[in-house]
């Protein structure tokens, strides 16, 4: 499951890297604007979670390989008391299992994986509210949340050891000044690209789940035709909806 939607993210950002590239950017940086003029945090927390949660709706429609807009980015001010609470709510149901001694962490960075669909269940399910969000969204990554985990976890850990050995690598004499420049513009790449990839795999795990976890698997004609990919034109099996090779969306 991990490598079909690292596969598929891939190719999507090689097809739409400026579009979805460029809006989270500007998500960012309105995200940094409010919080330097804005006045009052209780108006400038939900502000931003309005804004969070219409980038996950930008990679969402990414991963469907739809047009993305800024329409999409500002989707979440259209119903701002339920977008913006829900994702408040979240949030803060996060911070307070986090206040619990010694396994609070732990149990922290567990709910915020089982609480990982809330932002695409406030968007697309508007009779929702905001406590139900956070049920569905447990019962909806029932069966994914240790792929997920894994699937967010290993491109900044990956990151950081890379990071760390160029940082040894750099104290060479002479020749350390090159990998220094290396890890300068690995950090680049990384600020400005990782973000784009975990919200695209965050919304591939988010296609997964739209089936009941544990309902009956479909019945497959094992004697149909093959369907090949329009991407790379690999053959798949009967019924498959992403190749899987690069990850393409096939039907």
């Amino acid at each position: 499951m991990i490598g079909s939607i690292y596969k598929r993210t891939l190719n999507i950002m090689a097809k739409l890297p400026f579009k979805i590239w460029g809006l989270s950017l500007l998500s960012g940086l309105l995200s940094i604007l409010i919080l330097i003029f804005g006045v009052l945090p209780i108006i400038t927390i939900p502000v931003i979670a309005a804004l969070n949660a219409g980038m996950y709706a930008v990679y969402l429609a990414g991963y469907n390989e739809q047009d993305v807009s800024s329409n999409q980015l500002l989707s979440g001010f259209k119903d701002f008391k339920h977008v913006a609470g829900g994702m408040c709510w979240r949030k803060l149901w996060i911070v307070l299992w986090c206040l619990i001694p010694i396994a609070g962490p732990f149990i922290a960075v567990y709910k915020s994986i089982a609480y990982a669909f809330t932002p695409y269940i406030l968007n697309e399910e508007k009779n929702v509210g905001a406590l139900d969000a956070l049920k569905k969204s447990m019962q909806d990554t029932k069966g994914y949340k240790l792929n997920l985990f894994i699937a967010v976890i290993v491109p900044p850990v990956a990151y950081f050891i890379v990071e760390f050995i160029l940082a040894l690598l750099a104290l060479i004499p002479y020749v350390g000044v090159v990998f220094g420049i290396i890890s300068s513009l690995l950090a680049l790449i990384y600020g400005l690209f990782a973000p784009m990839f975990l919200g695209l795999v965050r919304a591939g795990f988010y296609e997964y789940a739209r089936k009941p976890v544990f309902a009956p698997k479909p019945q497959i004609d094992t004697n149909g035709e093959p369907v090949k990919c329009p991407v790379c034109e690999t053959e798949n099996a009967p019924g498959t909806m992403f190749c899987t090779k690069c990850g393409s969306k096939i039907n």
